[in-house]
């Protein structure tokens, strides 16, 4: 009775309180993220005749257009495939044995995923390039004729996604295997079934979920892929992405690159509600697993045999394209001996003429982007995940309509910017960029947060209410407190991604706006790799104190 007494005097101030905090998020949305959305629409199906599909039929006859798809696909699946199996070992040793140390490597193996695309591409250039660490000692030492060709092929584009995605599926199927229920294998051994038949039977049905969960994630992540193709493919090997940016970049077609836009989203949606429906099923049935002891790795032979091996070969692949951009960072790239003239050179302004501005301005700028979308993002998600929490019919529609943005890539969204706000000063100024950054980053948060403030309990917020704190004060000492965790974990990601956000910035930066991300690309393609490897290495520490700030907290929280 007492809340009932109490609920009247602030129900007024309530429902003024909800519907801001929901208009104002979806404001933000609408203005740079819908209504742009929307004129990529126009601009593919309305001409200056009225409705038409002549661009967009034109788009998907085309043999170019074709050709291109094809090749999206084909990289994506095989990237995906081939990075699961290579996953599926790791996932079973680290779901199955306990050893010295394998929390730290379970750690480790998401610093790939959380360095910038562009950062990755440099890594394996110094590492597979026609000049690069390989190279050299195929040539010098076991005395080859000419350079490997491996990094700028079909499979130099699959090995960087491999290693770039290699954690999603590590981390996502550990965790489903790390508990399945024993009774299914049991009764299936005590009827006669082999280790394999097991495996096929019972293991791999019930992880079936976590499997299409983690290969649809990586597959849309390659299917996006946009720095890693600009750089280590270029023009022969064209996806989907980097076509929207040469119709738009290079011919100033915005009709053909809005219709291949739209194709490119409707694909991405459709894995997204995969991804959703998979995750889901995947979590219920983490939800009702069992947990057991784990074995030791040195208990059976064979086991410690096939792990050690596995973990000689696949770990220092993961870590070696960063191992050696530090390395190259230090290194002369004329004599290969120590140097640290490529800091110096980086910091005492020498190649401005290839940044256009100084490098402290340069990251200067990546750090206000990305606090910008931090603070955006956090806020935006908290506001909308209380305002959809009191709705009953609509609360599923509405949250996956904002999670809109994170099935649009970020070269989308800067062309869909290009077309709305051209003839506006916007376009030209800081907002456009830290605006992409936000709509980019947003959904992440909202998926941390969203679950959080759903499963916060009430009982402290409705005590202090009773105390006769109003709900504004009642929000800031009950509900921050509860959310604190989910909200610096939100925080942290959301600041990762927007410091290594590379395709929006880079269809909309003006000089004075260059980021670290972009400053990168432009060393890598001047071929100056020592200065490129110098401004890697500044980039590499500040995603591995993020890493480290991450994993922190990653027991806690999901940012996955």
């Amino acid at each position: 009775m007492k809340f009932k007494f109490i609920a009247p005097s602030f129900r007024g101030k309530k429902n003024v309180w909800l519907i801001v905090s929901f208009l104002l998020p979806l404001s933000f949305l609408f203005v740079f993220f819908f209504y742009p959305l929307i004129n990529i629409i126009r601009f593919a199906f309305f001409g200056s005749n009225g409705f038409s599909l002549k661009s967009f039929l034109a788009v998907l006859s085309d043999s170019y257009t074709l050709r291109v798809l094809a090749f999206t696909f084909k990289e994506s699946f095989l990237s995906a495939a081939i990075t699961l199996l290579i996953a599926l070992p790791g996932a079973y040793i680290i779901s199955h044995f306990r050893f010295k140390g394998r929390d730290a490597l379970v750690s480790l193996a998401t610093i790939p995923f959380i360095l910038p695309s562009v950062l990755v591409a440099l890594g394996f250039i110094i590492l597979f390039g026609r000049s690069g660490m390989v190279n050299t000692f195929l040539i010098k030492i076991l005395h080859f004729h000419h350079p490997v060709n491996l990094l700028y092929s079909f499979w130099g584009i699959i090995l960087v996604h491999v290693f770039y995605n290699f954690p999603i599926p590590l981390r996502i199927i550990g965790a489903s295997w790390d508990g399945l229920p024993k009774k299914y294998s049991f009764a299936a051994q005590s009827l006669g079934a082999s280790n394999l038949e097991v495996f096929f039977k019972v293991t791999l049905p019930l992880l079936l979920p976590s499997v299409i969960s983690s290969f649809t994630l990586v597959f849309m992540f390659c299917f996006l892929s946009f720095v890693i193709i600009l750089v280590i493919g270029g023009a022969k090997f064209a996806t989907l992405e980097v076509s929207i940016y040469t119709y738009y970049n290079m011919f100033f077609d915005f009709k053909t690159g809005s219709a291949l836009a739209l194709i490119q989203a409707a694909f991405t949606l459709l894995f997204v509600y995969v991804y959703m429906k998979t995750g889901s099923f995947a979590e219920k049935s983490e939800e009702k697993r069992e947990i057991y002891e784990y074995k030791s790795l040195f208990e059976n032979r064979k086991s410690f045999i096939f792990s050690t091996i596995y973990l000689i070969f696949v770990f220092p692949v993961i870590f070696l394209p960063l191992i050696v951009i530090f390395a190259s960072s230090f290194t002369n790239p004329v004599t290969s001996e120590f140097t640290l003239s490529n800091f110096i050179d980086l910091f005492s302004g020498k190649f401005t003429y290839i940044t256009s501005i100084g490098i402290y301005r340069v990251i200067l700028n990546s750090i206000f982007f990305a606090l910008f979308a931090t603070a955006l993002s956090t806020i935006f998600a908290v506001m909308i995940s209380y305002s959809v929490k009191k709705l009953s019919k609509l609360k599923d529609f509405l949250v996956a309509l904002l999670m809109l943005p994170i099935a649009i890539s970020p070269v989308t969204i800067a062309f869909s910017y290009i077309l709305t706000f051209r003839n506006t000063p916007v376009i030209n100024s800081w907002l456009v960029i830290a605006s992409a950054h936000t709509v980019i980053a947003f959904p992440f948060a909202l998926k941390t947060l969203y679950p959080s403030v759903e499963r916060m309990p009430r009982s402290l917020v409705y005590a202090a209410q009773s105390l006769g704190m109003n709900r504004l004060k009642t929000f800031f000492a009950v509900d921050l407190n509860l959310l604190r965790l989910p909200i610096i974990v939100s925080s942290i990601f959301v600041f990762a991604i927007s410091l290594g956000e590379f395709g929006a910035t880079f269809m909309l930066y003006k000089n004075k706006y260059i980021t670290m991300p972009v400053a990168l690309y432009r060393f890598i393609s001047g071929r100056h790799f020592g200065i490129a490897s110098a401004i890697g290495a500044v980039l590499s520490l500040m995603a591995l104190l993020i890493f480290f700030l991450i994993d922190k907290f990653r027991k806690e929280v999901s940012v996955i």
